[in-house]
């Protein structure tokens, strides 16, 4: 690769030569020239001395002596090629051929000519020329007149070779000036290269420096700034590129430190929870399929702790969430500090706690672990100066018996824990086969029911409500699901399935619909006064999408306002009093009826009846298949009669089966009876045909 200063030195080498080469050309261009101007005037001299001198001879015959003698005058002149002495009439009367004649000779002024010429043709040619000087590229020619200009007596003509001068002052010239020009050159390249040096050195330093640099990598280095504007700006611009290498590498260095920091904080918040501290759920996860490969490796049991806070949730809504916060804190490092060194105690999210307890030798050794745990959560705990009761259940399971899967493992002991919630909470319940059975199924059902709703796999039924006479008052809607998988579901089963999985407002939205269609047939079949009861969920009255396509339904007339009834329980009403009011306020404006359903089972102050703007109060089946049997059951009974009477409220007895319960009801002054004694839930069409039936018997 060529260097920049062979490039320099190259480019000032080409540079002189080139120069040189001109001023040669140029000055033996002048040279010649010159020489050229001195020998015609060196001619012209001559021409003039003879010219004067042929005056005495021109009139003697042609080649006399005297003329002869004159024109031998140019012997001594090498390049004098020719001489030429003409009469008036332009004869020839005599001629010269010099040494350079021998050469050449010439036919016109403008052309060579060799010494075989004819000589005819060069008088002719010579005498044709009037007076003058005459400049070829290799002769000179002049004519003179002899005698006056005005009374001429002849001419003479001299011809002088230049080319031959003119080539052999060139060779001694170029002879001369070349060693010069060569020295001039030598000494040229010896200052430029010194000079170039000299000009490199701030260059040079700057490349050892920058090589320092990548060697080094030091990046607080600085060159000398010296007095040469390219080199001043080009170590200005090096001296500021460095500072601000540094400056970013600086902060690059500072970046990489807090990205460190950073991807540490990160490792720790994707393994580690980020309020308690403790392995979070990935980190369990892993953790977990870990410690389960060793135990099976090595033929080891492995026992798994599912935790759920009994109550967090009442606390956390009732006190906020930096309560909430601090109290899982607390209950976190409380059950840490129980737990002995073979157990890792890991938060899956919100109050839900796993323990993993290695190497276990016996399941009472899990099980005494569980029930310490439960001692120390079920304390008061003052959290914020606040005293606070909680509990703990705890599902238990063991690595053999899910084959040492980390999710089964996980399955099998959350199953248990929501089994230990059923059960009463504060416990610790043992994972077994029918637990995982009745899970299945719960998810089944849930999944079934979304299949369901999108392929109109329910269905409705009505079951007749009958006045003391047993006439049919009304009915009320009742929802049945007959599945090609699970067969035919109860509804005690699935709705509570559909409450727990936020899928039971879908429901109702389905059967206010479906209602739309039967309702038609009901009042065509049963008369215009018949009212349809439809029961509607506690979720269902905080769900916008439901509350408002009832309203909006009952006000466009799709439902028949006053032929519609809502069913509500008595502890869905208490516990969405806020809510349910405005809108069973609502209902009443449009001419709905409202029914208080399963009445006296949800331990409500009987104050609260005297705000609910009911028409109805249901009592609850459980007091009415005891009558008869128990005397206890009779007077809740009569009293929840005699107290609906007071306040104006119509009271319709459910699960009505015997003559006996009839009577009874009946007697004490209730106004409507349901249950199998007269009917049980019939599908619409099914119900439609019957009464058509029974009026054609009639």
């Amino acid at each position: 690769m060529k260097s920049l200063r062979s490039e320099i030195s190259f480019n000032t080498l080409a540079s002189i030569s080139v120069v040189s080469a001109l001023i040669i050309g140029l000055s033996i261009y002048v040279y010649e020239k010159l020489y050229v101007e001195f020998v015609s005037a060196e001619v012209d001299a001559i021409s003039v001395n003879m010219a004067v001198d042929l005056i005495d001879y021109i009139d003697e015959p042609a080649g006399s002596f005297n003329q002869t003698g004159i024109l031998l005058r140019l012997d001594e002149y090498e390049y004098a090629e020719a001489a030429y002495i003409f009469g008036n009439d332009g004869t020839l009367l005599n001629h010269y051929i010099g040494h350079a004649g021998f050469n050449g000779g010439l036919t016109k002024p403008q052309e060579k000519m060799s010494p075989q010429h004819n000589q005819t043709d060069i008088d002719k040619s010579i005498s044709t020329l009037s007076v003058g000087l005459y400049l070829t590229s290799s002769k000179v020619i002049v004519v003179k007149t002899v005698g006056e200009e005005f009374f001429p007596m002849g001419k003479l003509a001299l011809v002088f070779n230049l080319e031959e001068a003119l080539k052999a002052s060139r060779q001694r010239y170029i002879i001369l000036v070349t060693p010069s020009v060569a020295l001039l050159i030598i000494i040229s390249l010896f200052i430029s290269t010194r000079a170039q040096r000299r000009a490199m050195r701030p260059l040079n330093t700057l490349i050892k420096t920058m090589d320092s640099v990548v060697d080094d990598n030091a990046y607080d280095v600085k060159v000398e700034e010296v007095n040469k504007e390219e080199m001043l700006a080009l170590s200005r611009a090096f001296n500021n590129m460095m500072a601000n290498i540094k400056k970013q590498s600086e902060a690059n260095r500072q970046k990489n430190e807090m990205l460190q920091k950073q991807q540490s904080q990160m490792e720790r918040l994707a393994n580690f929870d980020a309020l308690t501290g403790l392995p979070n759920r990935q980190c369990l996860m892993k953790l977990l399929s870990n410690e389960l490969a060793l135990a099976q490796k090595n033929s080891h049991e492995l026992g798994l702790l599912f935790i759920d806070l009994d109550g967090f949730k009442a606390i956390n809504d009732s006190f906020g969430h930096d309560t909430g916060d601090k109290f899982l804190l607390h209950i976190s490092l409380l059950m840490d500090s129980t737990l002995e060194d073979n157990c890792t105690l890991g938060r899956l999210g919100g109050d839900e706690f796993i323990v993993i307890v290695r190497e276990l030798t016996s399941p009472s050794y899990l099980e005494k672990i569980a029930l310490k745990l439960v001692e120390a959560v079920s304390q008061p705990h003052i959290i914020n100066r606040l005293k606070l009761d909680s509990s703990a259940s705890i599902g238990l399971a063991l690595a053999s018996e899910c084959e040492y899967s980390p999710t089964n493992l996980i399955t099998n002991a959350d199953v248990a824990m929501y089994k230990a919630k059923d059960d009463g909470k504060s416990r610790l319940v043992w994972f077994t086969d029918e637990m995982l059975a009745r899970t299945q199924r719960k998810v089944l059902i849930s999944t079934r029911i979304t299949d369901a709703l999108e392929n109109d796999a329910f269905f409705l039924t009505y079951q007749a409500k009958v006045d003391s006479d047993k006439n049919i008052t009304g009915f009320e809607a009742l929802l049945r699901w007959e599945d090609e998988v699970l067969g035919q579901v109860p509804p005690g089963e699935f709705i509570l399935i559909a409450e727990q999985t936020d899928k039971i407002s879908q429901i109702s939205l389905w059967v206010l619909k479906q209602l739309r269609y039967e309702f038609p047939l009901l009042l065509e079949a049963f008369g215009s006064n018949v009212v349809i009861s439809v029961n509607l969920s506690p979720l269902d009255l905080n769900n916008h999408n439901v509350t408002q396509f009832l309203l909006h339904e009952l006000n466009i007339g799709k439902l028949p306002a006053s032929n519609l009834e809502i069913e509500i329980t008595e502890s869905a009403y208490m516990n969405n009093f806020n809510v349910a009011n405005p809108f069973f306020a609502s209902l009443k404006e449009l001419g709905c009826k409202l029914a208080l359903d399963d009445f006296g089972t949800g331990y409500s102050s009987l104050s609260y009846l005297t705000q609910f703007d009911i028409d109805t109060l249901k009592i609850d089946r459980s007091f009415v298949s005891k009558i008869g049997e128990s005397k206890q059951s009779e007077m809740i009974t009569k009293t929840i009669i005699d107290m609906a009477k007071s306040l104006n409220f119509s009271v319709c007895a459910e699960g009505v089966e015997t003559h006996e319960q009839a009577k009874f009801l009946i007697n004490q002054g209730c106004n409507t009876l349901q249950g199998f004694l007269y009917s049980r839930p019939i599908p619409l069409m099914e119900l439609v045909d019957k009464t058509v039936n029974q009026s054609q018997d009639a």
